[in-house]
């Protein structure tokens, strides 16, 4: 497979970097410390087409340009993986209603979320679940006349209390167990939905994750996304979602060995002699570097895997090594730095808190091994057996 990039992606990546060093980069620490969601930086964001990337031209967008779309969060995320969260999460939900929605939906929705005039955010977790959460989803979507009545709540959604349009994971029929649950698309304003506690996290803070909370909310039954959503969902999260994390992930391991270096140059130890004449030092930035270079390779070889639905483990295997790598090279960053890098002064050590962050988006970093290796192994990827733990080890929440 040749990864070489074409003049197009170079040019995606260099129009993006641009953007980054000049909209970004200044305001990242300040998004990180505030917690404040970055709507103004968004905006920009997309008029640069971002937010069009996986959307075809027809209906508004600038792609499908999987790849571009991985580049871009890289480049992102080098300055901020706050950022990159957010605009995965909105594509994500344009991506879902690109391949699930019905004609109606895609002319309704899909033009305003691929210019970024509507944000989107994606709806699973509950508290209390574990990452088998379709075993344990408590909302529920119940029939009623010309709609649906939604109940229940959702805990640690990105873009919540942010976004416009959300699609929301609910339980149309108990009977059918995994199989009876639904996607639906619900607007932010209608009757019944309102939000709850915002989460002060220790990273990823620009990235604002709520709690939903829906009282008899009704939608029309047009709002319907997929009435069993559970087996499509994978495919998707698995080759478009957790492979943009991986990206993310390499923005943030690169931007912490880019300061990595320049710090080390840097720092006299003895007249004469930096950190980097020490073989120590030099041995430590030669492993960082290299697992930048593996990880960005993953990502991209996802990238051009071809198909709306295609293998998922080169998306898994995108999202697993990277954002493990993410907190090695970050943490070495970190070491190398010393005492300053523990401080507010040093951009590693937002680095060292989102590289976390990132293996516990979307689904835990245990989950995406368990399923690769069980798909590796020729294993049914979903649920555990009867009477068996669940899946992923520890329980825990998985923010989406």
């Amino acid at each position: 497979m040749d990864l070489k990039l074409s003049e197009q992606h170079e040019m995606q990546r260099s129009m993006t970097r641009d953007f980054v060093n000049k909209e970004i980069a200044p305001i990242a620490a300040d998004i990180d410390k505030s917690g404040e969601f970055p709507r103004d930086c968004l905006r920009k964001l997309a008029g640069l087409g971002t937010f069009g990337l996986l959307v075809p031209r027809p209906f508004g967008g600038t792609g499908p340009d999987k790849l571009g779309f991985f580049i871009a969060n890289e480049e992102i995320a080098k300055a901020s993986a706050s950022i990159s969260v957010s605009l995965i999460h909105s594509c994500l939900v344009s991506f879902f209603i690109l391949a699930l929605g019905t004609d109606e939906q895609k002319k309704k929705y899909l033009s305003a979320l691929a210019k970024g005039e509507r944000l989107g955010a994606f709806c699973i977790a509950e508290s209390g679940s574990t990452a088998n959460w379709a075993l344990t989803l408590q909302t529920t979507a119940q029939a009623d006349g010309d709609g649906y009545v939604i109940n229940g709540s959702k805990s640690f959604i990105s873009n919540g209390g942010e976004a416009e349009i959300y699609i929301v994971l609910a339980r149309t029929d108990p009977a059918k167990g995994p199989m009876g649950i639904s996607g639906l698309i619900v607007e932010k304003g209608t009757s019944g939905f309102s939000f709850g506690k915002r989460e002060d996290k220790i990273g990823l803070r620009g990235d604002v994750t709520s709690e939903l909370i829906f009282e008899n909310c009704r939608v029309p039954k047009a709002n319907m996304l997929s009435e069993s959503i559970a087996m499509p969902m994978g495919g998707i999260m698995t080759t478009l979602a957790l492979p943009s994390l991986g990206a993310a992930a390499v923005g943030v391991a690169s931007a912490a060995l880019d300061a990595a270096i320049e710090y080390v140059k840097q720092r006299t130890v003895i007249p004469g002699q930096t950190l980097a004449n020490f073989d120590g030092v030099q041995s430590t930035i030669a492993e960082m570097a290299s697992k930048v270079e593996a990880s960005r390779l993953l990502v991209y070889q996802a990238g051009l895997v071809e198909g709306q639905l295609p293998d998922p483990v080169p998306g898994l295997l995108a999202s697993i090594y990277p954002c493990r790598a993410a907190i090695e090279v970050t943490g070495d960053a970190l070491q190398l730095i010393g005492t300053l890098g523990y401080t507010k002064d040093f951009a590693v050590e937002r680095y060292f808190r989102d590289a976390k962050g990132l293996t516990l988006v979307g689904q835990p970093i245990e989950m995406r091994k368990l399923m690769a290796g069980k798909l590796k192994l020729g294993l049914p990827p979903m649920g555990p057996l009867p009477g068996g733990p669940p899946p992923g080890g520890p329980g825990g929440h998985a923010q989406t």
